[in-house]
C-alpha cells in the first residue's frame, strides 16, 4: 500500500517536473524570436535604435523627433 502511494507521488512529481521543464523552453524560444530586429544609428548622437523606431527625415535615421528637427 505504502509503496503505491510513493510511486504515485513520484510519477506526479516527475509529470509536473517535464511540464515545467516544457513551458520554460517554449517561453525561451518565443522571446528570442524578437532578438533579431535591426539597429540604427542616429546621425546626430550616433546612438543605436532599433530600425522599427528611427525617425526618417530627408533620407537621413535620427533617434528622436527632437534631432530630426
Amino acid at each position: 500500500m505504502i509503496i503505491k502511494l510513493i510511486l504515485v507521488l513520484l510519477l506526479g512529481w516527475t509529470g509536473f517536473s517535464l511540464i515545467k521543464r516544457f513551458k520554460v523552453s517554449n517561453s525561451n524560444r518565443s522571446s528570442q524570436k524578437g532578438a533579431g530586429q535591426k539597429m540604427v544609428a542616429c546621425v546626430i548622437c550616433d546612438t543605436h535604435v532599433p530600425e522599427s523606431d528611427v525617425v526618417i527625415k530627408n533620407g537621413k535615421n535620427y533617434c528622436s523627433k527632437e534631432h530630426a528637427e
